[in-house]
């Protein structure tokens, strides 16, 4: 079923786990299906993200059909993402298309000019009863040429910030970045650990992607509600299609070292 983030953070962290937030390379069906089944497997919640660049393609209104179809196909929460929404514009676009969840980001601007946008948005989105993510200390991309993850959020302004705003949900820079890390990151959790003190904001955790499970397991235990992840689902996913297209019986797949149905080897990539 197709629902919000807004409960669904809440829930995850008051029992003190966390939601994946899965990039769907713009509306992709394999990838939406695999996760809808996989979370419905797990009984577990799932948020379906999107990133505007590749929505240029796709269609922005073909994501949100295709993660409603599916979503609204099983039982547990569903929610229907926009990653990284970088104006006032896009997130509007994002509401006329019916998603349930956004995400304003602001985080190249100045403290203030990031809080005055991120009310202005969320005054619009919460007449829809769509919550807003927003960001504190930017991510790199480390697939465009980037090596850095030195995006520290200060505690002052991660304060600053919430005393002149109050978004649904918060993602905070702490040395995480967007791509394959080339190194093993130094995620800074003891940021983290002074953000919780201040706010009892659900946090978020970008970059994923390459993160050590004992480092995402201790963010969540700090407050992480929500994990996002991007470039692991692409390569899992161009590791599907290269099954499929090698393997003669194409109903069933070697996938993680057994043979499975193809429907079950595209869950279990996600699972």
């Amino acid at each position: 079923m197709t629902v919000s983030t807004k409960e669904m953070l809440k829930s995850a962290q008051a029992g003190g786990y966390a939601v994946p937030a899965i990039n769907t390379n713009g509306g992709n069906y394999d990838i939406i299906q695999a996760c809808c089944m996989a979370a419905e497997e797990a009984q577990s919640p799932m948020i379906l993200a999107h990133y505007v660049a590749t929505g240029a393609y796709s269609g922005h209104g073909f994501f949100v059909e295709v993660a409603k179809w599916c979503g609204d196909k099983v039982s547990v929460p569903v929610a229907i993402h926009l990653d990284h929404g970088g104006s006032f514009a896009t997130c509007m676009m994002a509401l006329k298309n019916r998603f349930t969840s956004i995400m304003y980001d602001g985080s190249a601007l100045s403290i203030e000019e990031n809080a005055k946008n991120t009310n202005e948005i969320c005054k619009v989105a919460r007449e829809f009863g769509v919550p807003v993510e927003a960001e504190i200390g930017e991510l790199v991309r480390l697939d465009s040429g980037n090596a850095e993850t030195a995006n520290i959020a200060r505690i002052d302004d991660v304060k600053r910030y919430l005393e002149l705003c109050s978004p649904d949900s918060l993602a905070v820079g702490i040395g995480n970045a967007h791509g394959y890390y080339v190194e093993t990151p130094v995620i800074r959790l003891d940021v983290l650990a002074e953000v919780r003190k201040i706010t009892d904001v659900p946090l978020v955790l970008h970059g994923c992607t390459g993160m050590s499970d004992d480092v995402v397991k201790e963010a969540i235990k700090t407050g992480v509600a929500k994990i996002n992840f991007g470039t692991l689902i692409r390569y899992k996913y161009v590791e599907f299609l290269t099954a499929v297209s090698i393997y003669p019986d194409f109903e069933r797949i070697p996938i993680h070292g057994n043979t499975l149905p193809r429907h079950s080897a595209g869950r279990k990539i996600i699972y």
